[in-house]
């Protein structure tokens, strides 16, 4: 049976620092950070995931959102040519650790690509046309699987699994208001609003579903399922547009 590995990173001094589009520029409690980190990590070691955490860094505020720098696809990760200027060089340490588990392949520099805006199913990859990426994303990951690669537009939020997870089975959490929802017709959908958009990013191993603090109605939903959940409040790195599945890359070891 293969082994589950998440590689995460703990906020630091810095992620005070950390890019934000929260319209009430709410400051960046560290300590309650560096807690709320802790839980996710615990939480992810209850379900049996092997975690391999990094130290923070001080030059890289957006350093604990490590999903932003690596695309995995089975065999085989992505170093993702981050737009932000700020990001760039985050990966590298990152990268270091993946190599002693399979292949890195870096993409062109006219290519630009977050993590975030990567999501993937049994059949398809999905790619959101974000202000972090663009449409040459799509064509670059496609040389990689042999798995269909669908662009996304997103229409509002930061990346693609901002609005939308995949929960395995066919079915998905998303707000439809925030991005194209034409090419997820074939699926089921568990709706969620843009009020509590971040409820839609949900991070899904086996038959459990980390989600953050959100409606009941949701919850209740992914119980209907047969899914197991476990409910995490994350507010200091949603004041910096993160969600669950930001915190950390996953992938299994062969």
């Amino acid at each position: 049976m293969s082994k589950i590995i998440a590689v995460v990173r703990k906020p630091g001094p810095s992620f005070k620092q950390a890019i934000s589009a929260n319209p009430r520029n709410l400051p960046i409690d560290i300590k309650l950070a560096c807690l709320q980190h802790d839980r996710y990590v615990a939480a992810l070691k209850k379900i049996k995931v092997e975690v391999i955490s990094l130290p923070s860094l001080q030059k890289y505020p957006d350093g604990p959102f490590v999903e932003d720098t690596t695309v995995i696809l089975g065999h085989v990760a992505l170093a993702c040519p981050n737009k932000e200027k700020s990001r760039q060089g985050e990966g590298s340490s990152i990268h270091k650790e993946i190599k002693k588990f399979m292949a890195i392949e870096k993409l062109p520099h006219s290519i630009t690509l977050d993590g975030g805006d990567v999501l993937t199913t049994e059949k398809e990859i999905f790619v959101g046309i974000s202000k972090r990426t663009n449409r040459d994303a799509v064509d670059a990951i496609a040389k990689f699987t042999k798995k269909s690669v669908i662009p996304v537009e997103v229409l509002s939020g930061l990346h693609l699994k901002t609005s939308v997870s995949y929960l395995g089975n066919n079915i998905l959490v998303l707000d439809p208001s925030s991005i194209d929802i034409s090419p997820f017709r074939r699926f089921k959908w568990i709706e969620n609003g843009k009020p509590n958009r971040y409820s839609s990013n949900c991070l899904a191993i086996g038959n459990t579903v980390l989600l953050s603090k959100g409606p009941d109605e949701v919850v209740n939903k992914i119980h209907q399922e047969r899914l197991k959940t476990i409910r995490l409040d994350i507010s200091e790195f949603e004041k910096a547009d993160g969600g669950l599945t930001c915190m950390s890359i996953i992938f299994k070891k062969m």
